[in-house]
């Protein structure tokens, strides 16, 4: 007999699912409730709010990409290496969480004022992580000092977040490959002397 879903988890899988598809805004709780073929008693049980599922579903993202750049840093690779693996790793978790990056980058807006600051303090540190190797990398002379290192950074990040709009699990290339390539093009542009 198969192991049936925690409610929390299937609470939060179809919320994805429908925030994902129709918004945050157009869903409601009964639409979640509905979808996971559970009753609002259920869901109030394990959530305050939509709010809160809202937020769990960013926190579970952006944790997950934090706490994976770390264990990548603490390598202690060098810059060229660490900016690869955090790129082609940063990929693979938007392949792997599409529904929820799609909810994280459409609907952070959405977010109260203290799930937001929660949210934002941890993108920090994710985008310190990348940041600082950059910056280490220039300190090395490995990467170019004439691009400012946050630039690089949001450059990065916005090109990689991007790909929630048009990634398939389906298509042609896997996260991995498509991360492959991108830490390809961004390596070779910011380092020094590449050809």
């Amino acid at each position: 007999m198969p192991e049936l879903e925690p409610i929390p988890e299937r609470l939060l899988r179809r919320a994805t699912e429908l925030f994902a598809g129709k918004g945050f805004d157009a869903t409601s709780v009964q639409d979640i409730v509905d979808a996971a073929e559970l009753t609002k008693g259920a869901f109030y049980y394990y959530f305050s709010s939509k709010d809160d599922l809202l937020y769990r579903i960013h926190e579970r993202v952006v944790s997950y990409e934090s706490e994976h750049a770390e264990r990548i840093v603490a390598r202690g690779m060098p810059p060229l290496e660490t900016l690869r693996a955090l790129i082609i790793d940063g990929v693979e978790s938007i392949g792997l969480f599409r529904e929820e990056v799609t909810v994280t980058l459409r609907e952070m807006h959405r977010l109260q004022p203290d799930y937001y600051a929660k949210i934002t303090e941890i993108r920090g540190r994710y985008q310190n992580y990348i940041e600082t190797i950059i910056r280490q990398g220039q300190d090395s002379a490995v990467f170019r000092k004439d691009i400012p290192a946050r630039m690089a950074t949001l450059a990065l990040l916005g090109m990689c977040n991007w790909m929630y709009t048009w990634f398939r699990p389906d298509g042609p290339l896997s996260p991995e490959e498509i991360g492959e390539a991108f830490a390809a093009l961004v390596l070779q542009g910011l380092r020094v002397n590449a050809s």
